[in-house]
């Protein structure tokens, strides 16, 4: 049998050359060729996936570390909000808003806002009831940031809305908007 570059540069007139034989080692070369870069191919995108992988899961780990300060202050006031209303005690929530915060809210299709001493003088006029929340969204962006929570206290279900803002090194909320969640 004959090496691959002697069968190629034969003369398929010549005697000794078998068509068949070529065509075949022809085949199976071309099918370990095709089989070898499809492996290398798939070897190096596997590579390439792995790397782009790590440097994402590398970056998101060091988002996660510098916002996790972040959210944390965040929440702080959040909790403090929550907690006046599970004591009935609005002089707890003061420190989470800023002096010139307000509450908002839709009453019967017409915008109302009042300055957030509403909502501390409502807390202080109640009774200490079950109150909780659950985060839905928390979205910061330097030092301002967005907060959505579903919240209930005693019976009441809210979706509340806060908008905060870094102030020295305490979070502030600067509005609350709600609405009631029937």
């Amino acid at each position: 049998m004959k090496n691959i570059s002697e069968r190629i540069n034969a003369d398929p007139n010549s005697e000794g050359f078998n068509t068949n034989d070529f065509r075949q080692s022809y085949r199976k070369i071309s099918k370990k060729i095709s089989f070898l870069t499809i492996i290398s191919v798939l070897t190096i995108s596997g590579l390439l996936v792995s790397c782009q992988e790590k440097n994402n899961q590398n970056n998101k780990t060091e988002v996660m570390q510098n916002n996790q300060e972040q959210k944390e202050g965040i929440l702080k006031a959040i909790d403090l909000y929550v907690e006046a209303g599970r004591k009935g005690d609005g002089n707890i929530a003061k420190p989470a808003f800023a002096t010139t915060a307000t509450m908002s809210w839709s009453e019967n299709g017409a915008l109302k806002s009042v300055p957030i001493q509403a909502l501390f003088d409502g807390f202080s006029a109640a009774e200490p009831m079950e109150a909780s929340y659950k985060l839905t969204t928390l979205d910061a962006e330097g030092d301002a940031a967005i907060v959505r929570i579903e919240s209930q206290f005693g019976p009441n279900k809210y979706a509340d809305m806060f908008t905060v803002v870094k102030d020295g090194n305490d979070w502030k909320i600067i509005s609350k908007i709600y609405q009631i969640i029937k």
